[in-house]
């Protein structure tokens, strides 16, 4: 992509290997974090992943701004054409993931096979503890105990069909459950709740390169979210222990939801710098409470299914999300060339400014209010509708059971951004190892 001048390979490339490695990359990370730790420093781990992660983001965006704007033309060879990859600061941008993914492609080669963790050998013990425990209740009641016979350990396997068929009847006596149904409305209601947060990624960018010219600091802006989120999720965390998981996701879903008036009423870059601190604002109250929240509307042993459907709305809510963007995007701030003209320069946008009523391009209007509006009507119906709905998808008391024994882990990781896959691990060996000290 960074050295490309033809828009089919870009977009062969976009569509193709760059979405592979975007879906393997948290998860495969995730999976090395957890293979690399044992179950006394995983926690920490996890938490120094998560933090180095918004770190990333959070310097990516200055970077990013650096070589659009401080380092535009890259080396300037005169050898080499403009847009070429050493004389574009965007391409060299680009060009420096790669020299990264590369060192860090070469260090893997450096690294020795994982130590067995404790936890497996712990777990591969349970099935010989359980046999025992049988043959001893056995031997209590008078009975003798009974053994497993060699031909029945060599005896072949159910049919795969009785397996599936019996996962089919579990999944199907779940989908018809009351909490999951309550679950499921809760993901319906925070669908457009969450969709801000594409609208962050997809549409903002452009509307302040359209609005604002093609020097707008996208990056910096950008980076006050995982700013906000890095320092605050631990401190609103400590501060709202007291408070129910239900309640912290509507009160900060109102934060986020406002956030796109300031568009709505001041068309600025500063506008949009409040933007996304207002959003981040609810995001680090409302955020960490999802995972606990939908935790606590799960009955025991059904753990696996509520936390894999955690993510399920954000992901629903890509495509159409993506789509609305683009229409708003080309309905009310279309795009002119403005910023693919390497001669424009600031004078386009100085020029565009004094003769609009609004921010502008060259002679296309962007009518920003009202695509921030749209957006803003949209994001509101989340939290309106979980006031309304709140009587019947509150979950019991009871169902704080979860933040009793995982204390602190909603408040440490993110969880819209974490493999559904490890959040069922660490629940179960939060959730499990107190009981095997309560049976001692």
């Amino acid at each position: 992509m960074a050295s490309t001048s033809s828009r089919l390979v870009l977009l062969m490339a976009l569509l193709g290997p760059n979405t592979v490695a975007g879906s393997l990359g948290v998860p495969v990370m995730t999976i090395g974090v957890k293979r690399y730790t044992h179950s006394g420093n995983r926690g920490f781990a996890f938490s120094l992943f998560y933090t180095l992660m918004n770190v990333a983001a959070l310097t990516q965006g200055v970077l990013m701004d650096f070589f659009r704007i401080r380092w535009k033309h890259g080396f300037d060879v005169p050898a080499f054409a403009d847009r070429s990859l050493l004389n574009s600061g965007n391409r060299l941008f680009l060009a420096s993931g790669c020299v990264t993914s590369m060192v860090g492609l070469w260090l893997t080669f450096l690294l020795s096979d994982p130590a067995a963790d404790d936890d497996a050998a712990v777990y591969a013990r349970v099935p010989a503890v359980l046999e025992a425990e049988a043959g001893l209740a056995q031997a209590g009641r008078g009975e003798r105990p009974r053994s497993v016979e060699p031909a029945a350990k060599d005896a072949p396997s159910a049919p795969s069909e009785s397996k599936w068929q019996k996962l089919v009847t579990a999944a199907g006596n779940v989908a018809l459950s009351r909490e999951f149904i309550k679950y499921i409305v809760m993901c319906v209601i925070t669908v457009n709740l969450k969709s801000v947060f594409k609208y962050l990624d997809a549409m903002l960018p452009k509307y302040q390169l359209r609005a604002f010219g093609c020097d707008a600091p996208i990056g910096m802006i950008y980076s006050i979210n995982p700013f906000t989120i890095v320092f605050l999720v631990p401190i609103i965390g400590a501060m709202t222990t007291g408070f129910q998981h239900f309640d912290m996701i509507h009160f900060g879903s109102y934060l986020s939801a406002l956030s796109p008036f300031w568009l709505v009423i001041w068309p600025a870059e500063w506008a949009a710098a409040m933007f996304v601190l207002t959003l981040s604002l609810g995001e680090a109250v409302w955020s960490p409470r999802w995972y606990d929240y939908s935790m606590g509307v799960a009955p025991d042993g059904k753990e696996g299914m509520f936390t894999a459907l955690a993510s399920a709305p954000l992901f629903a809510a890509m495509l159409p999300t993506g789509m609305l963007s683009g229409y708003l995007l080309d309905r009310f701030c279309p795009d002119n060339g403005q910023c693919s003209d390497v001669s424009a320069g600031r004078s386009l946008l100085t020029h565009a400014q004094a003769t609009a009523p609004s921010p502008s391009l060259g002679g296309g209007e962007c009518r920003g209010p009202i695509m921030w509006t749209t957006v803003a009507l949209l994001t509101l119906t989340s939290p309106l509708l979980i006031l309304v709905t709140q009587k019947w998808i509150r979950p019991a008391p009871s169902a704080d059971k979860v933040q009793d024994r995982t204390p602190g882990l909603g408040t440490g990781v993110d969880f819209n951004e974490a493999d559904p896959l490890l959040v069922v691990d660490n629940l179960y060996q939060s959730a499990a190892m107190p009981r095997h000290s309560e049976g001692r």
